[in-house]
């Protein structure tokens, strides 16, 4: 009786094994679907010796359990993603304060670039108009500063 390695239910579990490796080092849920597909084959494998038939198994189901879910996981990374809003080119920037910044209060605009946004700061104190601030960050729709020089009264 000659015995084909490649047939025996023990290949394919190995082959997901090393898919199952392969997933935990990419996280791409790609490998994963490759471990399924042989573990199925290897139930398969038990009952035939057709390795062409397990190869067709393996590649068939491979390849529709990829395609089934790669719309799902682009939804689910789109979802997840930061969405870039252009904003950030203000960071680091000086901005000039138009309506004073009082933390206390929620109030204070800044200017820069001929931008107008609401502002909170850093600062314990208000920032009087006029003071030249520096752009440490944006919190959805205010920008975080820091005063360049603060006057005190």
């Amino acid at each position: 009786m000659d015995i084909n390695f490649f047939s025996l239910p023990i290949f394919w579990i190995a082959i997901a094994v090393i898919a199952i490796v392969v997933e935990g080092c990419t996280t791409q849920l790609v490998s994963i679907w490759l471990a399924v597909s042989a573990i199925i084959t290897a139930i398969i494998a038990a009952f035939t010796d057709s390795l062409l038939l397990q190869w067709m198994v393996f590649v068939a189901l491979s390849i529709v359990c990829i395609l089934a879910t790669r719309p799902l996981v682009h939804r689910f990374r789109a979802k997840n993603a930061k969405v870039a809003t252009n904003s950030d080119r203000y960071i680091g920037k000086l901005a000039e304060v138009i309506v004073d910044i009082n933390n206390s209060d929620g109030v204070g605009q800044v200017k820069v670039e001929g931008s107008v946004w609401s502002a909170k700061t850093t600062s314990p104190y208000v920032l009087p108009a006029g003071t030249v601030v520096k752009i440490d960050g944006i919190e959805g729709v205010k920008m975080i500063v820091t005063p360049v020089n603060v006057t005190t009264g």
